[in-house]
């Protein structure tokens, strides 16, 4: 087993920004990967540079105005897409909105491919792997297994590539708990098997602390170990400590124990902070090298 860091989109860097201006911070922080925000327009900034409504899907003109096109697209750093998570969004102007996550919806599955194709061809090469969300109660496993596909599909048609999709458990979504992450990836090994070699699981262990509180133990013991194959790693986007009310060794055992090649988030905020949150990690993991 094999960890690798992404240096993650710190409210330092341009956004939406680029490949390049990462790449640099990405190698002195040790990382292999950076990671490239694909959500939908966000603030009130994005409303003015690109005259449209808040939430809505970029156009090919928006991600022109939002995004910078690699200047050597061979020699760019290999990125992950962490595509729109259903956040509640500001206009400026007192108005608030949030996108909705509708895999049911084939119209609207069609128009966040298009999206998210469009951004990866803007930037110059297929994105490592895709980071989505599950939505609210509306959407259902099949249509998550659905959506995966059709990504899949349309970045093989595109790229000849299939990047590797992690879902990400969310507060307020509807797999959110250890529990449910387990009913999901059940779903997955038995009604499309095969599919857990280009899919897996991020676990994002703050979200997970905050909905299971004093269940988190138990709750994260309850993860099929198999589909784990990235972590978020922060406390409420700070550098994590031992001290925290999460339990941070009890976690990196688990982490340490894993057969399959794991990337770690460490996802702070401010880019100053993130060798020390890598460097925590380290640490803990270094506690546990005979597991």
């Amino acid at each position: 087993m094999a960890i690798s860091y992404v240096f993650p989109n710190t409210s330092d860097i341009l956004q939406r920004g680029g490949l390049e201006e990462r790449r640099a911070l990405a190698e002195a922080a040790g990382c292999s990967f950076v990671e490239i925000p694909a959500d939908m327009i966000k603030n009130a900034s994005e409303v003015a540079a690109t005259g449209q409504d808040l939430c809505t899907f970029l156009t090919k003109k928006s991600i022109t105005a939002l995004y910078k096109p690699a200047q050597n697209p061979a020699g760019t750093i290999p990125y992950i897409l962490h595509t729109e998570p259903s956040l509640g969004r500001n206009d400026g102007f007192g108005l608030k909105s949030q996108a909705p996550l509708k895999w049911y919806d084939d119209r609207w599955v069609a128009d966040f491919i298009r999206m998210i194709i469009d951004i990866s061809e803007f930037l110059g090469p297929s994105p490592a792997k895709i980071e989505i969300h599950p939505g609210d109660r509306r959407n259902s496993f099949g249509d998550i297994v659905r959506g995966v596909q059709q990504i899949q599909i349309a970045y093989e048609q595109g790229f000849g590539t299939i990047p590797e999709i992690l879902l990400e458990n969310r507060t307020g979504q509807f797999i959110s708990t250890g529990e449910e992450i387990e009913k999901f990836w059940n779903y997955v090994v038995t009604q499309q098997p095969g599919m857990e070699k280009s899919f897996g699981i991020i676990l994002d262990v703050q979200q997970l602390k905050t909905v299971t509180k004093n269940r988190f133990d138990a709750s994260f013991s309850k993860i099929p170990v198999e589909c784990l194959k990235e972590f978020h790693i922060h406390t409420r986007h700070r550098p994590p400590k031992l001290s925290d009310s999460i339990p941070w060794e009890f976690v990196f055992i688990k982490i340490a124990s894993l057969l399959q090649d794991v990337i770690i988030n460490p996802e702070i905020h401010h880019n100053n902070q993130v060798k020390g949150a890598i460097q925590f990690c380290n640490e803990i993991l270094a506690m546990f090298p005979s597991i």
